[in-house]
């Protein structure tokens, strides 16, 4: 088993599995929770990717190590969770973030893509969930699971249906964790993030007739009229994972510029 120095930091001494990390969200989530002294597992399906990323993490003096994994497979989910514990001698924080996006109305949906929704979207989150809750529990001391569920969970569009489906699913799944392991200092919160740059960002608006267009609508829809940065809710991420906190359980935070305060 490795050791990492406690150093300094808001995360210090802890451990941390990041899902989807070779991108987006997950790449931010991994810089930022390395930077306040996390050790982290990156995992991600792109392995050059990954190497590079951890490469990186690690030349800034910081600690990480990639796994290579699909979420839509258990097993690949629970070993990222063995390696962590193995590697850095605990699991202390879970981030179930890996998603897919499909833009499609409920009658244009395919099957396949609901499935691929269903088990990259969800299921991935119940086997995170799980398999950290029964690393948590051995351990005995607690921890942090986090959930990326969307703002999409609290509203809608027509053209994303499986996606609105699966981060609502998340948000329930969420609650129902926390109340089951609170007791035993296992505290399991949903991160909303809006619009945020990335590459399902850029791939949704590749579907569009005029990207440029449709880029202007979206950031027209925030208050700031700005698309958000990944650092943005890679931020909200380290605190909902750091004993800051403690008092947080079973709740959503939204990360949004203000999109949702709007009436129209």
């Amino acid at each position: 088993m490795s050791t990492h120095s406690s150093g300094r930091g808001r995360l210090a001494g802890k451990a941390a599995v990041v899902t989807g990390a070779t991108s987006g969200l997950g790449l931010a989530v991994a810089y930022a929770m390395a930077a306040e002294g996390a050790a982290v597992v990156a995992v991600g399906r792109n392995a050059d990717r990954g190497h590079e990323i951890v490469q990186s993490i690690v030349k800034d003096g910081h600690t990480a190590v990639f796994v290579r994994g699909d979420v839509a497979v258990e097993k690949d989910i629970a070993r990222a969770i063995e390696l962590c514990r193995a590697e850095f001698g605990s699991l202390d924080i879970m981030h179930n973030n890996a998603a897919f996006f499909v833009t499609a109305e409920l009658h244009q949906t395919t099957t396949e893509d609901w499935d691929r929704s269903l088990r990259t979207n969800l299921s991935s989150v119940f086997w995170g969930s799980k398999h950290a809750v029964l690393a948590m529990r051995e351990q005995g001391h607690g921890g942090s699971i986090i959930n990326t569920a969307s703002v999409a969970a609290f509203t809608a569009t027509a053209d994303t249906a499986a996606y609105v489906a699966t981060k609502s699913g998340v948000m329930g799944l969420t609650r129902s964790v926390a109340l089951a392991y609170a007791a035993e200092g296992i505290r399991c919160n949903a991160l909303c993030p809006g619009d945020f740059e990335s590459p399902m960002f850029d791939s949704f608006l590749a579907t569009q007739s005029n990207p440029s267009a449709a880029r202007r609508e979206f950031e027209a829809l925030y208050p700031t009229k700005r698309i958000l940065k990944p650092g943005d809710v890679a931020n909200a991420a380290v605190f909902l994972a750091s004993d800051e906190a403690a008092g947080v359980n079973g709740t959503s935070l939204v990360v949004d510029d203000g999109l949702l305060a709007k009436t129209y």
